[in-house]
Protein backbone atom coordinates (compact mmCIF):
# COMPACT_ATOMS: atom_id res chain seq x y z
CA UNK A 1 0.00 0.00 0.00
CA UNK A 2 2.76 1.93 0.69
CA UNK A 3 4.68 1.59 -2.43
CA UNK A 4 1.47 2.67 -4.21
CA UNK A 5 0.97 5.88 -2.14
CA UNK A 6 4.42 6.40 -3.05
CA UNK A 7 4.01 5.70 -6.87
CA UNK A 8 0.68 8.26 -7.15
CA UNK A 9 2.80 10.78 -4.94
CA UNK A 10 5.52 10.51 -7.65
CA UNK A 11 3.32 10.41 -10.67
CA UNK A 12 1.55 13.69 -8.91
CA UNK A 13 5.18 15.34 -8.87
CA UNK A 14 5.51 14.87 -12.53
CA UNK A 15 2.72 15.82 -13.63
CA UNK A 16 3.26 19.53 -11.77
CA UNK A 17 6.67 19.49 -13.40
CA UNK A 18 5.62 18.93 -16.88
CA UNK A 19 2.63 21.46 -16.04
CA UNK A 20 5.10 23.88 -15.53
CA UNK A 21 7.87 23.09 -18.18
CA UNK A 22 5.60 23.16 -20.76
CA UNK A 23 4.49 26.79 -20.22
CA UNK A 24 5.78 29.59 -22.28
CA UNK A 25 4.97 32.85 -21.06
CA UNK A 26 5.36 34.67 -17.74
CA UNK A 27 1.38 34.27 -16.99
CA UNK A 28 1.44 30.64 -17.41
CA UNK A 29 4.39 30.01 -15.66
CA UNK A 30 3.08 31.36 -12.53
CA UNK A 31 -0.14 30.11 -12.68
CA UNK A 32 1.19 26.38 -12.84
CA UNK A 33 3.38 26.65 -10.05
CA UNK A 34 1.30 28.27 -8.14
CA UNK A 35 -1.37 25.70 -8.87
CA UNK A 36 1.24 22.62 -8.47
CA UNK A 37 2.33 24.09 -4.90
CA UNK A 38 -1.81 24.19 -3.85
CA UNK A 39 -2.49 21.45 -4.94
CA UNK A 40 0.48 19.58 -3.81
CA UNK A 41 0.01 20.99 0.25
CA UNK A 42 -3.74 21.47 0.09
CA UNK A 43 -3.07 25.29 1.27
CA UNK A 44 -6.10 27.59 0.92
CA UNK A 45 -4.65 30.76 -0.34
CA UNK A 46 -1.13 31.66 -2.26
CA UNK A 47 0.44 34.17 -4.61
CA UNK A 48 3.63 34.26 -7.30
CA UNK A 49 5.35 37.35 -7.84
CA UNK A 50 7.68 37.15 -10.96
CA UNK A 51 10.33 40.46 -11.55
CA UNK A 52 11.64 41.72 -14.71
CA UNK A 53 15.08 41.78 -13.88
CA UNK A 54 14.99 41.55 -10.71
CA UNK A 55 14.59 45.08 -10.08
CA UNK A 56 11.38 45.17 -8.16
CA UNK A 57 13.08 42.07 -5.48
CA UNK A 58 15.82 43.51 -4.64
CA UNK A 59 14.28 46.22 -3.20
CA UNK A 60 11.31 45.34 -2.07
CA UNK A 61 9.33 47.14 1.08
CA UNK A 62 6.03 45.89 3.24
CA UNK A 63 4.09 46.05 -0.42
CA UNK A 64 4.77 44.98 -3.37
CA UNK A 65 3.27 47.84 -6.17
CA UNK A 66 1.59 45.16 -8.53
CA UNK A 67 1.99 47.90 -11.10
CA UNK A 68 6.25 47.41 -11.02
CA UNK A 69 6.33 43.26 -11.08
CA UNK A 70 6.35 41.57 -14.20
CA UNK A 71 3.40 39.11 -13.55
CA UNK A 72 1.51 38.80 -10.21
CA UNK A 73 -1.21 35.92 -9.73
CA UNK A 74 -2.88 35.06 -6.56
CA UNK A 75 -5.62 32.56 -5.70
CA UNK A 76 -7.89 33.62 -4.96
CA UNK A 77 -7.58 36.89 -6.54
CA UNK A 78 -6.22 39.81 -4.46
CA UNK A 79 -5.49 43.41 -5.01
CA UNK A 80 -2.68 43.09 -2.88
CA UNK A 81 0.76 41.64 -1.62
CA UNK A 82 1.81 42.51 1.99
CA UNK A 83 5.57 41.52 3.08
CA UNK A 84 6.61 42.34 6.16
CA UNK A 85 10.08 44.16 6.38
CA UNK A 86 11.74 41.30 8.35
CA UNK A 87 10.43 38.66 5.93
CA UNK A 88 11.53 40.39 2.78
CA UNK A 89 14.77 40.59 4.25
CA UNK A 90 15.28 36.93 5.08
CA UNK A 91 13.19 35.71 1.74
CA UNK A 92 14.46 38.22 -1.06
CA UNK A 93 17.60 39.22 0.64
CA UNK A 94 19.57 36.15 2.10
CA UNK A 95 16.60 34.08 0.06
CA UNK A 96 15.87 31.84 3.01
CA UNK A 97 12.41 29.90 3.05
CA UNK A 98 10.46 31.00 5.79
CA UNK A 99 8.08 29.08 7.40
CA UNK A 100 5.70 30.13 10.31
CA UNK A 101 2.89 30.67 12.38
CA UNK A 102 1.09 33.84 12.87
CA UNK A 103 -2.27 35.78 13.31
CA UNK A 104 -4.76 36.18 10.28
CA UNK A 105 -3.33 40.12 10.56
CA UNK A 106 -0.22 38.81 9.17
CA UNK A 107 -1.16 37.30 6.30
CA UNK A 108 -0.08 38.50 2.68
CA UNK A 109 -3.12 38.21 1.20
CA UNK A 110 -6.17 39.18 3.18
CA UNK A 111 -6.71 42.63 4.12
CA UNK A 112 -6.51 42.74 7.78
CA UNK A 113 -9.81 44.55 8.08
CA UNK A 114 -11.52 41.51 6.95
CA UNK A 115 -10.13 38.73 9.24
CA UNK A 116 -11.65 36.86 11.08
CA UNK A 117 -10.78 37.29 14.93
CA UNK A 118 -9.01 34.61 16.90
CA UNK A 119 -7.16 32.43 14.66
CA UNK A 120 -3.55 31.57 13.37
CA UNK A 121 -2.61 30.69 9.69
CA UNK A 122 0.47 28.91 8.39
CA UNK A 123 2.96 30.87 6.30
CA UNK A 124 5.87 29.39 3.39
CA UNK A 125 7.57 32.37 1.61
CA UNK A 126 9.70 30.61 -1.02
CA UNK A 127 11.76 32.46 -2.93
CA UNK A 128 12.21 31.69 -6.37
CA UNK A 129 16.12 31.61 -7.18
CA UNK A 130 18.05 31.37 -10.73
CA UNK A 131 21.30 32.04 -11.26
CA UNK A 132 21.92 33.46 -7.59
CA UNK A 133 19.35 36.03 -8.43
CA UNK A 134 15.87 35.95 -6.58
CA UNK A 135 13.56 36.76 -9.23
CA UNK A 136 10.56 36.08 -8.11
CA UNK A 137 8.61 34.66 -4.75
CA UNK A 138 6.26 32.07 -3.98
CA UNK A 139 3.89 32.60 -0.85
CA UNK A 140 1.62 30.17 0.38
CA UNK A 141 -1.00 29.92 3.95
CA UNK A 142 -3.46 27.72 5.59
CA UNK A 143 -5.73 27.20 8.55
CA UNK A 144 -4.14 23.76 9.45
CA UNK A 145 -1.04 24.09 11.48
CA UNK A 146 0.78 20.87 9.95
CA UNK A 147 0.44 22.19 6.23
CA UNK A 148 3.76 22.84 5.65
CA UNK A 149 6.06 19.55 6.60
CA UNK A 150 10.09 18.75 5.38
CA UNK A 151 8.71 16.85 2.72
CA UNK A 152 5.81 19.04 1.56
CA UNK A 153 8.76 22.20 1.04
CA UNK A 154 11.46 19.84 -0.64
CA UNK A 155 8.92 18.91 -3.42
CA UNK A 156 6.97 22.73 -3.37
CA UNK A 157 11.00 24.17 -3.31
CA UNK A 158 11.73 21.39 -6.32
CA UNK A 159 8.89 22.99 -8.43
CA UNK A 160 9.84 26.47 -7.73
CA UNK A 161 13.58 25.37 -9.31
CA UNK A 162 12.02 24.02 -11.73
CA UNK A 163 9.86 27.18 -12.50
CA UNK A 164 13.14 29.45 -11.88
CA UNK A 165 14.97 27.72 -14.23
CA UNK A 166 12.42 27.73 -16.80
CA UNK A 167 11.79 31.86 -16.53
CA UNK A 168 15.15 32.68 -18.38
CA UNK A 169 13.57 30.59 -21.65
CA UNK A 170 10.27 32.51 -21.16
CA UNK A 171 11.74 36.09 -21.18
CA UNK A 172 13.67 34.57 -24.83
CA UNK A 173 10.22 33.40 -25.97
CA UNK A 174 8.27 36.28 -25.23
CA UNK A 175 11.27 38.66 -26.29
CA UNK A 176 10.85 36.73 -30.05
CA UNK A 177 7.04 36.25 -29.83
CA UNK A 178 6.71 40.04 -29.25
CA UNK A 179 9.33 40.86 -31.98
CA UNK A 180 7.72 38.31 -34.44
CA UNK A 181 4.30 39.92 -33.42
CA UNK A 182 6.14 43.30 -34.11
CA UNK A 183 7.14 42.37 -37.45
CA UNK A 184 3.61 40.89 -38.48
CA UNK A 185 2.32 43.40 -37.72
CA UNK A 186 4.92 46.08 -38.98
CA UNK A 187 4.61 44.06 -42.56
CA UNK A 188 0.72 44.05 -42.20
CA UNK A 189 0.66 47.84 -41.87
CA UNK A 190 3.12 48.78 -44.44
CA UNK A 191 1.72 46.10 -46.75
CA UNK A 192 4.70 44.54 -47.42
CA UNK A 193 6.47 40.69 -47.30
CA UNK A 194 9.49 39.27 -47.02
CA UNK A 195 11.17 36.22 -48.91
CA UNK A 196 14.14 34.11 -49.83
CA UNK A 197 14.09 32.64 -53.21
CA UNK A 198 16.43 29.68 -53.85
CA UNK A 199 17.49 29.81 -57.19
CA UNK A 200 18.40 26.18 -57.53
CA UNK A 201 15.39 24.46 -56.44
CA UNK A 202 13.26 27.48 -57.31
CA UNK A 203 11.29 27.27 -54.22
CA UNK A 204 10.20 30.36 -52.08
CA UNK A 205 10.18 30.84 -48.45
CA UNK A 206 8.14 34.02 -47.64
CA UNK A 207 6.51 36.16 -44.54
CA UNK A 208 2.80 35.75 -44.03
CA UNK A 209 2.12 39.08 -45.53
CA UNK A 210 3.37 37.56 -48.81
CA UNK A 211 0.82 35.04 -48.76
CA UNK A 212 -1.58 37.46 -48.89
CA UNK A 213 -0.30 39.77 -51.67
CA UNK A 214 -0.13 36.60 -53.52
CA UNK A 215 -3.26 34.82 -52.59
CA UNK A 216 -1.51 31.76 -52.10
CA UNK A 217 -3.13 29.33 -49.09
CA UNK A 218 -0.76 29.22 -45.85
CA UNK A 219 0.07 25.11 -45.74
CA UNK A 220 1.70 25.56 -49.62
CA UNK A 221 5.56 25.75 -47.47
CA UNK A 222 7.39 26.35 -49.57
CA UNK A 223 6.12 27.58 -52.50
CA UNK A 224 6.82 26.20 -55.85
CA UNK A 225 8.14 28.79 -58.95
CA UNK A 226 4.98 27.70 -60.72
CA UNK A 227 2.25 28.21 -57.37
CA UNK A 228 4.07 32.15 -57.76
CA UNK A 229 4.10 32.59 -61.73
CA UNK A 230 0.41 31.53 -61.90
CA UNK A 231 -0.37 34.47 -59.58
CA UNK A 232 1.16 37.34 -61.74
CA UNK A 233 -0.47 39.15 -64.16
CA UNK A 234 -0.38 36.84 -68.04
CA UNK A 235 1.21 40.43 -69.53
CA UNK A 236 4.35 40.42 -66.96
CA UNK A 237 5.42 36.89 -66.80
CA UNK A 238 7.71 37.79 -69.68
CA UNK A 239 9.18 40.66 -68.20
CA UNK A 240 9.68 39.63 -64.89
CA UNK A 241 11.42 35.64 -65.76
CA UNK A 242 13.99 38.26 -67.95
CA UNK A 243 14.36 40.75 -64.71
CA UNK A 244 14.80 37.79 -62.62
CA UNK A 245 17.60 35.89 -65.07
CA UNK A 246 19.88 39.15 -65.28
CA UNK A 247 19.77 39.97 -61.88
CA UNK A 248 20.78 35.96 -61.21
CA UNK A 249 23.75 36.04 -64.00
CA UNK A 250 25.08 38.84 -62.68
CA UNK A 251 24.14 38.21 -58.86
CA UNK A 252 23.28 42.02 -58.84
CA UNK A 253 20.64 44.03 -56.84
CA UNK A 254 16.93 42.99 -57.92
CA UNK A 255 14.29 45.40 -58.33
CA UNK A 256 11.26 44.70 -60.57
CA UNK A 257 7.70 46.41 -60.20
CA UNK A 258 4.73 43.97 -61.57
CA UNK A 259 1.35 43.02 -61.38
CA UNK A 260 -0.60 39.87 -59.22
CA UNK A 261 -3.86 38.35 -60.30
CA UNK A 262 -6.01 37.36 -57.38
CA UNK A 263 -8.39 34.08 -57.38
CA UNK A 264 -11.09 36.48 -57.65
CA UNK A 265 -9.72 38.32 -60.26
CA UNK A 266 -8.73 41.06 -58.29
CA UNK A 267 -5.20 43.26 -59.32
CA UNK A 268 -2.59 44.30 -57.15
CA UNK A 269 0.28 46.11 -58.01
CA UNK A 270 3.48 45.08 -56.16
CA UNK A 271 7.34 45.89 -56.25
CA UNK A 272 10.03 43.39 -55.48
CA UNK A 273 13.43 44.34 -54.36
CA UNK A 274 16.02 41.76 -53.29
CA UNK A 275 20.18 41.07 -52.81
CA UNK A 276 21.80 37.69 -53.52
CA UNK A 277 23.44 35.64 -50.84
CA UNK A 278 24.18 32.04 -49.58
CA UNK A 279 21.45 30.37 -48.16
CA UNK A 280 21.71 27.25 -45.33
CA UNK A 281 22.40 24.59 -47.63
CA UNK A 282 25.03 26.91 -49.51
CA UNK A 283 22.53 27.25 -52.74
CA UNK A 284 22.37 30.83 -53.85
CA UNK A 285 18.90 32.73 -52.72
CA UNK A 286 17.80 35.60 -53.54
CA UNK A 287 16.25 37.39 -50.07
CA UNK A 288 14.26 41.21 -50.32
CA UNK A 289 10.60 42.67 -50.15
CA UNK A 290 7.51 42.42 -52.08
CA UNK A 291 5.60 45.56 -51.40
CA UNK A 292 1.63 45.85 -52.08
CA UNK A 293 1.58 49.66 -53.79
CA UNK A 294 -1.40 48.94 -55.39
CA UNK A 295 -3.13 51.36 -53.12
CA UNK A 296 0.00 53.87 -53.98
CA UNK A 297 -0.75 53.58 -57.48
CA UNK A 298 -4.52 54.07 -57.33
CA UNK A 299 -3.44 57.48 -55.32
CA UNK A 300 -0.74 58.55 -58.21
CA UNK A 301 -3.63 57.63 -60.59
CA UNK A 302 -6.08 59.92 -58.89
CA UNK A 303 -3.36 62.71 -58.10
CA UNK A 304 -2.50 62.76 -61.95
CA UNK A 305 -6.87 63.10 -62.75
CA UNK A 306 -6.80 66.06 -60.53
CA UNK A 307 -3.89 67.73 -62.23
CA UNK A 308 -5.17 66.84 -65.59
CA UNK A 309 -8.22 68.25 -64.53
CA UNK A 310 -6.78 71.33 -63.39
CA UNK A 311 -4.52 71.80 -66.08
CA UNK A 312 -7.39 72.12 -68.18
CA UNK A 313 -9.17 74.41 -65.90
CA UNK A 314 -6.33 76.74 -65.85
CA UNK A 315 -6.43 76.38 -70.02
CA UNK A 316 -10.36 77.29 -69.66
CA UNK A 317 -9.53 79.95 -66.95
CA UNK A 318 -6.65 81.53 -69.65
CA UNK A 319 -9.28 81.63 -72.49
CA UNK A 320 -12.03 83.44 -70.77
CA UNK A 321 -9.03 86.03 -69.27
CA UNK A 322 -7.44 86.52 -72.31
CA UNK A 323 -10.47 87.07 -74.44
CA UNK A 324 -10.20 90.58 -74.51
CA UNK A 325 -6.58 91.01 -74.82
CA UNK A 326 -6.59 88.37 -77.89
CA UNK A 327 -9.32 90.48 -79.45
CA UNK A 328 -7.15 93.82 -79.03
CA UNK A 329 -4.03 91.85 -80.38
CA UNK A 330 -5.14 90.45 -83.24
CA UNK A 331 -6.96 93.49 -84.29
CA UNK A 332 -4.01 95.57 -84.31
CA UNK A 333 -2.41 93.59 -87.19
CA UNK A 334 -5.39 92.83 -89.24
CA UNK A 335 -5.74 96.57 -88.96
CA UNK A 336 -2.92 97.22 -90.80
CA UNK A 337 -2.85 94.37 -93.21
CA UNK A 338 -6.57 95.72 -94.32
CA UNK A 339 -4.89 99.71 -94.43
CA UNK A 340 -1.82 98.29 -96.30
CA UNK A 341 -3.70 96.24 -98.68
CA UNK A 342 -5.50 99.22 -99.92
CA UNK A 343 -2.77 101.20 -99.96
CA UNK A 344 -1.10 98.62 -102.41
CA UNK A 345 -4.42 99.04 -104.22
CA UNK A 346 -4.48 102.76 -104.43
CA UNK A 347 -1.36 102.84 -105.89
CA UNK A 348 -1.45 100.17 -108.46
CA UNK A 349 -4.62 102.05 -109.05
CA UNK A 350 -3.05 104.89 -110.25
CA UNK A 351 -1.70 105.72 -114.04
CA UNK A 352 1.19 105.33 -113.90
CA UNK A 353 1.13 102.29 -111.65
CA UNK A 354 3.86 103.12 -108.85
CA UNK A 355 4.96 99.14 -108.30
CA UNK A 356 7.67 100.23 -105.59
CA UNK A 357 5.19 101.87 -103.18
CA UNK A 358 2.40 99.11 -103.76
CA UNK A 359 5.48 96.18 -103.18
CA UNK A 360 6.20 98.61 -99.56
CA UNK A 361 2.30 98.24 -98.74
CA UNK A 362 2.41 94.41 -99.76
CA UNK A 363 5.61 93.78 -97.51
CA UNK A 364 3.93 95.83 -94.67
CA UNK A 365 1.10 93.48 -95.24
CA UNK A 366 3.62 90.50 -94.85
CA UNK A 367 4.79 91.71 -91.76
CA UNK A 368 1.53 92.13 -89.75
CA UNK A 369 0.78 88.92 -91.21
CA UNK A 370 3.41 87.43 -89.74
CA UNK A 371 2.82 89.15 -86.11
CA UNK A 372 -0.53 88.35 -86.46
CA UNK A 373 0.56 84.25 -86.88
CA UNK A 374 3.38 84.92 -83.86
CA UNK A 375 0.67 85.97 -81.78
CA UNK A 376 -1.53 82.90 -82.49
CA UNK A 377 0.87 80.40 -82.28
CA UNK A 378 1.80 81.44 -78.78
CA UNK A 379 -2.17 81.57 -77.66
CA UNK A 380 -1.79 78.40 -78.96
CA UNK A 381 0.87 77.20 -76.86
CA UNK A 382 -0.97 78.56 -73.76
CA UNK A 383 -4.22 76.81 -73.85
CA UNK A 384 -3.22 73.23 -76.03
CA UNK A 385 -2.69 70.07 -73.98
CA UNK A 386 0.63 70.10 -75.04
CA UNK A 387 2.83 66.62 -74.42
CA UNK A 388 5.51 66.27 -72.44
CA UNK A 389 8.35 64.33 -72.36
CA UNK A 390 9.71 63.63 -69.04
CA UNK A 391 13.75 62.04 -68.90
CA UNK A 392 16.64 62.71 -67.11
CA UNK A 393 18.50 66.13 -67.61
CA UNK A 394 21.92 67.48 -67.19
CA UNK A 395 20.15 70.86 -66.31
CA UNK A 396 24.26 72.56 -66.20
CA UNK A 397 24.08 71.25 -70.17
CA UNK A 398 21.30 71.81 -71.04
CA UNK A 399 22.06 75.90 -69.60
CA UNK A 400 25.62 75.68 -71.50
CA UNK A 401 23.82 74.73 -74.48
CA UNK A 402 22.08 78.10 -74.64
CA UNK A 403 24.71 80.07 -73.56
CA UNK A 404 26.42 78.54 -76.72
CA UNK A 405 23.23 78.91 -79.13
CA UNK A 406 23.37 82.45 -78.14
CA UNK A 407 26.98 83.69 -77.79
CA UNK A 408 26.98 85.52 -81.19
CA UNK A 409 23.46 87.75 -79.30
CA UNK A 410 25.88 88.08 -76.50
CA UNK A 411 28.43 89.27 -77.75
CA UNK A 412 27.17 91.52 -80.38
CA UNK A 413 25.10 93.17 -77.65
CA UNK A 414 28.42 93.74 -75.44
CA UNK A 415 27.55 91.89 -72.85
CA UNK A 416 30.31 90.09 -70.24
CA UNK A 417 29.04 86.41 -69.66
CA UNK A 418 29.39 84.94 -66.35
CA UNK A 419 28.41 81.44 -65.48
CA UNK A 420 28.45 79.87 -61.77
CA UNK A 421 27.25 76.61 -62.10
CA UNK A 422 27.51 73.70 -59.26
CA UNK A 423 28.78 70.81 -60.78
CA UNK A 424 27.27 68.59 -58.10
CA UNK A 425 23.72 68.79 -59.08
CA UNK A 426 22.09 65.77 -59.97
CA UNK A 427 20.25 65.20 -62.86
CA UNK A 428 16.63 66.03 -62.87
CA UNK A 429 13.35 64.69 -64.28
CA UNK A 430 12.01 67.25 -67.06
CA UNK A 431 11.47 67.80 -70.40
CA UNK A 432 15.11 68.91 -72.04
CA UNK A 433 13.63 71.11 -74.75
CA UNK A 434 10.92 73.10 -72.73
CA UNK A 435 13.24 73.82 -70.24
CA UNK A 436 15.92 75.11 -72.47
CA UNK A 437 12.59 77.28 -73.76
CA UNK A 438 12.84 78.62 -70.92
CA UNK A 439 16.60 79.36 -69.93
CA UNK A 440 17.11 80.41 -73.92
CA UNK A 441 13.58 82.87 -73.23
CA UNK A 442 15.27 84.23 -70.13
CA UNK A 443 19.24 84.80 -71.39
CA UNK A 444 17.59 86.58 -74.35
CA UNK A 445 15.66 89.05 -72.64
CA UNK A 446 18.35 89.58 -70.16
CA UNK A 447 20.62 90.58 -73.07
CA UNK A 448 17.69 92.86 -74.41
CA UNK A 449 17.62 94.50 -70.76
CA UNK A 450 20.99 96.13 -71.29
CA UNK A 451 20.60 97.20 -75.19
CA UNK A 452 20.20 100.74 -73.65
CA UNK A 453 23.07 100.83 -70.90
CA UNK A 454 26.22 102.75 -71.11
CA UNK A 455 28.71 103.91 -68.53
CA UNK A 456 29.22 101.15 -66.72
CA UNK A 457 29.28 97.19 -67.53
CA UNK A 458 27.18 94.89 -69.41
CA UNK A 459 27.48 91.66 -67.47
CA UNK A 460 24.94 88.92 -67.65
CA UNK A 461 25.08 85.46 -65.50
CA UNK A 462 24.19 82.42 -65.00
CA UNK A 463 24.18 80.30 -61.99
CA UNK A 464 22.56 77.41 -60.42
CA UNK A 465 22.54 75.06 -57.52
CA UNK A 466 20.74 72.56 -55.36
CA UNK A 467 18.60 72.87 -52.36
CA UNK A 468 15.67 71.07 -50.78
CA UNK A 469 14.84 68.79 -53.68
CA UNK A 470 15.14 71.36 -56.36
CA UNK A 471 17.51 72.69 -58.40
CA UNK A 472 17.69 76.41 -58.93
CA UNK A 473 18.39 78.03 -62.20
CA UNK A 474 18.94 82.02 -61.96
CA UNK A 475 19.63 84.29 -65.25
CA UNK A 476 20.85 87.96 -63.44
CA UNK A 477 21.27 90.99 -65.92
CA UNK A 478 22.60 94.15 -65.12
CA UNK A 479 20.17 96.21 -66.99
CA UNK A 480 17.72 99.18 -65.89
CA UNK A 481 15.53 96.94 -64.01
CA UNK A 482 11.98 97.08 -63.75
CA UNK A 483 9.58 99.11 -62.74
CA UNK A 484 7.36 97.97 -59.67
CA UNK A 485 4.15 98.85 -61.70
CA UNK A 486 5.08 96.62 -64.23
CA UNK A 487 6.38 93.69 -61.86
CA UNK A 488 3.04 92.71 -61.60
CA UNK A 489 2.24 92.18 -64.60
CA UNK A 490 5.29 91.03 -66.11
CA UNK A 491 3.76 87.46 -66.42
CA UNK A 492 0.47 88.18 -67.82
CA UNK A 493 -0.40 86.66 -71.24
CA UNK A 494 0.24 89.41 -73.49
CA UNK A 495 2.07 92.35 -71.50
CA UNK A 496 5.00 93.51 -72.79
CA UNK A 497 7.71 96.49 -71.47
CA UNK A 498 9.34 95.97 -74.97
CA UNK A 499 8.00 98.19 -77.73
CA UNK A 500 8.38 94.77 -80.37
CA UNK A 501 7.08 92.33 -77.87
CA UNK A 502 4.41 89.93 -77.98
CA UNK A 503 4.27 89.59 -74.42
CA UNK A 504 3.92 85.69 -74.38
CA UNK A 505 7.67 84.31 -73.35
CA UNK A 506 7.81 84.99 -69.92
CA UNK A 507 3.94 83.60 -69.58
CA UNK A 508 4.73 80.86 -71.26
CA UNK A 509 7.87 79.87 -68.93
CA UNK A 510 6.27 80.45 -66.10
CA UNK A 511 3.02 77.94 -67.18
CA UNK A 512 6.54 75.40 -68.61
CA UNK A 513 7.90 75.56 -65.20
CA UNK A 514 4.72 75.17 -63.31
CA UNK A 515 3.65 72.48 -65.32
CA UNK A 516 7.18 70.80 -63.84
CA UNK A 517 5.97 71.24 -60.39
CA UNK A 518 8.11 73.86 -59.98
CA UNK A 519 7.96 78.04 -59.76
CA UNK A 520 9.27 81.59 -61.88
CA UNK A 521 9.84 84.69 -59.89
CA UNK A 522 11.74 88.11 -60.49
CA UNK A 523 14.08 89.95 -58.17
CA UNK A 524 15.24 93.59 -58.57
CA UNK A 525 19.11 94.12 -57.88
CA UNK A 526 19.72 96.04 -55.63
CA UNK A 527 21.84 97.99 -57.78
CA UNK A 528 21.27 97.35 -61.25
CA UNK A 529 19.14 95.11 -63.48
CA UNK A 530 16.86 92.20 -62.07
CA UNK A 531 17.28 88.66 -61.54
CA UNK A 532 14.90 85.70 -62.63
CA UNK A 533 14.95 82.66 -61.17
CA UNK A 534 13.11 79.33 -61.40
CA UNK A 535 12.90 75.88 -59.44
CA UNK A 536 12.47 72.39 -60.87
CA UNK A 537 12.16 69.36 -58.42
CA UNK A 538 15.13 66.41 -58.67
CA UNK A 539 12.00 64.27 -59.01
CA UNK A 540 8.33 64.20 -60.00
CA UNK A 541 5.95 63.33 -57.19
CA UNK A 542 4.22 61.40 -60.24
CA UNK A 543 2.69 61.68 -63.16
CA UNK A 544 2.23 65.42 -64.33
CA UNK A 545 -0.36 66.97 -67.06
CA UNK A 546 0.38 65.95 -70.88
CA UNK A 547 3.18 64.15 -69.74
CA UNK A 548 4.15 61.23 -72.14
Amino acid sequence: MKLENKASEIGRIAKAFQAISKEISYEGLAKALLKAALDYCGAARGAVLLSEKGELLAKADASFPRERARFFVSEPAAGDFRLLPDISERVLARQEIVVRQDCWKGSALVDPAECPPGQNIAQLFLPLIHQDRTIGVLYLESERKETFTPGCISVISMLASQAAASFESTQLFEALRETNSWMIKGQQIGRMGSYRWNTRTLLSRASRECYRIFDIDLDVNPVPFEVFKSRVYPDDINALEQALREAVSTKSPFSHEYRVVHRDSSILHVVAVGQFDLGPTGDVELEGIITDITEWKAAEHALTDVRNELARAVRLASLGELAGSVIHEINQPLTGIIMSAEACLRWLARDPAEPSEARKSAMRVIEQGRRASDIVTGLRYLVRDARIRFSEVEINDAIDEILLLLKRDIERADVTLRTALDNSIPTVEGDRVQLQQVVHNLVRNAIDAMTTVSGRPRVLTASSKVADGCVFVSIADAGVGIASTSRERLFDPLYTTKGDGLGLGLSICRKIIAVHGGGLWVEEDTAHGATFTFTVPLRQSASVPGSA
